[in-house]
């Protein structure tokens, strides 16, 4: 048996999970979901076709781990933000705290908006059984109603807020190319990153304050 068919074990096995794991996010997010096969995801990871099964059981199994791993890296956009901050910390510091988190992880994590792009297109609501998804969007819950903590409004839907910030902060991505481009922005260029940054934090100040 050629030592590409065998099943790795011990460390070689973590080392190839992680390998198929990022190798599925690159292929997912390109091509999505339903473009994309196990077969493609062994081939880009360099292991044995029958390896991504062994580890994840099925396509499904591989993509709910793959989303998996960015749900808990958004869970942690807030905290990150949060921990910069002294006790009861001023409303435009804390927007800006946190648009600067958001930015962070889109960095940190880029595969993150096509992915659930990908899934929003497609119809696939896998990405819904994930325990690390509604654990996300209660942190992201959470850190609205800190914000807004001290204005009560009558009305106010955290719901649309959350909604609303998330949209905001990834319209460059989302419309990089659609929009900005038309518009004379580079959306890859680090100077507008940061004047987005600013615009952003100026407005949310003005929506939410």
């Amino acid at each position: 048996m050629a030592q590409r068919d065998v099943i790795p074990q011990g460390r070689d096995a973590e080392r190839s999970r992680e390998t198929i794991l990022q190798a599925a996010t690159s292929l997912f997010s390109r091509n999505g979901f339903e473009a994309t096969t196990l077969s493609q995801v062994a081939e880009a990871a360099g292991v044995a076709r029958a390896t991504p099964s062994y580890f994840f059981g099925s396509k499904a199994g591989l993509w709910r781990a793959v989303l998996d791993r960015q749900n808990r890296a958004v869970g942690q956009v807030a905290p990150r933000a949060l921990a910069r901050l002294g006790p009861q910390p001023a409303l435009p510091d804390l927007i800006g705290a946190l648009v600067d988190s958001v930015f962070e992880f889109l960095d940190e994590h880029p595969a993150f908006i096509r992915l659930v792009g990908w899934s929003q297109l497609q119809g696939n609501t896998l990405i819904n059984d994930l325990p690390s998804q509604w654990d996300a969007i209660d942190i992201a819950l959470g850190a609205v109603r800190g914000v807004l903590s001290y204005r009560a409004e009558p009305g106010r839907d955290l719901r649309q807020t959350v909604m609303s910030v998330m949209a905001l902060c990834s319209a460059h991505i989302l419309l990089g190319n659609t929009l900005g481009t038309p518009l004379g922005l580079d959306v890859n260029d680090p100077d507008f990153v940061q004047a987005r940054k600013a615009h952003l934090k100026q407005f949310l100040i003005a929506a939410l304050g």
